[in-house]
């Protein structure tokens, strides 16, 4: 029986993958910050650290970096928090957004252009903007401060401008400049982050919150002073992961170098969607060609029907039950003077995992 076609293009599409290399990426910035250690031939002392010591920094990466001294700091912070509030959106999911002690951090995966690739791209490029916005507004970066060019939006008499409105426009234009650096606008895979890397930004730049403060005589609001401010990062994320789940299959167009949706029939995406190029592995086993690592032994939910649940979780294979006996602190009370009196209470808590 001869091989069919479709299952020689799928033989070669991962044989690709196998023999292609990621590149290093500034990502690795939130891994250094995280574990606190240090780089071999690496400075020390933050005063000399030197943004071109970095090899996993493109040439003009290292040029931005070296603007200021506090920047290596923001843009690690930045890397950090995409790093972190993917593997918090993704926890419940067989692809929790694993990291690897690697330079291009994810791994293989990357490879794929898959929607999990998208979502990696748009997080870490909202995740630097956030960081450069906030270090602006806190006075950590003497080329910015805060947003004065709100001020000129009418409020039609409801309130003031005032405060320090946060300067998403510089953190916007920092991410794109930083983060866009090393793409190619004539590939796929180059189209495809530069989309994502946007949708990140405007993510991002649509989580603001008008924050008031009323002044007054005796707590009366005769003046109402507003300004802009980012939402936590986490609001960023949910945000994203709801595009995640509706982002859109799309194919490269050579001759136009352009992405375009696969069939007319499907939503065109906007600039606010995340995009993809192929479909997603199940992730369901350990494999070492796209980066996955399984289901095996992670916790589940047996009383779910959810993405959670066990029975999706395990992908069928099953789970088993521990039983623990926890014991914590219970019926404390405050005894005169000075001391707290509390039980032991034991409380039993049944854990699933899967086969």
């Amino acid at each position: 029986m001869r091989p069919k076609l479709q299952d020689f293009q799928r033989i070669l599409f991962f044989f690709i993958l196998l023999i292609k290399t990621v590149q290093p990426s500034w990502w690795y910035l939130g891994l250094i910050s995280s574990s606190q250690t240090d780089l071999p031939n690496e400075p020390h002392n933050e005063e000399d650290v030197d943004c071109s010591n970095f090899k996993f920094l493109a040439p003009r990466q290292k040029e931005l970096c070296s603007k200021e001294v506090q920047l290596h700091k923001v843009i690690g912070d930045g890397a950090k928090r995409g790093i972190a509030e993917c593997q918090n959106q993704f926890s419940n999911r067989r692809w929790n957004c694993s990291t690897f002690n690697t330079t291009d951090v994810f791994g293989k995966v990357l490879q794929l252009k898959t929607r999990e690739t998208a979502y990696i791209y748009a997080i870490q490029s909202a995740g630097i903007m956030y960081a450069v916005t906030r270090a602006c507004a806190r006075g950590d970066l003497e080329r910015c401060g805060c947003d004065t060019k709100v001020r000129q939006k009418d409020t039609d008499g409801q309130f003031e401008w005032g405060g320090c409105s946060e300067n998403t426009r510089y953190g916007g234009k920092f991410s794109k400049e930083f983060v866009d650096t090393n793409e190619h606008r004539t590939s796929e895979d180059g189209l495809m982050n530069l989309w994502n890397n946007e949708a990140g930004r405007k993510a991002t730049k649509s989580q603001m919150d008008l924050l008031c403060k009323c002044h007054g005589v005796s707590g009366s609001c005769s003046v109402k002073i507003c300004w802009k401010k980012l939402k936590n990062f986490q609001a960023i994320g949910k945000a994203l992961k709801d595009k995640f789940d509706g982002a859109s299959l799309v194919r490269f167009i050579k001759n136009k170098r352009k992405l375009k949706r696969i069939n007319r029939d499907m939503k065109k995406p906007t600039k606010k969607d995340l995009v993809y190029l192929h479909e997603s592995p199940d992730f369901c086993n350990q494999n070492p060609n796209f980066g996955s690592l399984g289901t095996q032994g992670r916790k589940c939910n047996k009383t779910s029907f959810g993405l959670d649940g066990c029975t999706l979780m395990c992908c069928g294979r099953g789970y088993y039950t521990i039983i623990k006996e926890i014991k914590e602190d219970c019926d404390c009370k405050f005894v005169w003077c000075c001391r707290v009196d509390c039980k032991q209470c034991t409380q039993v808590v049944e854990e699933n995992y899967c086969n």
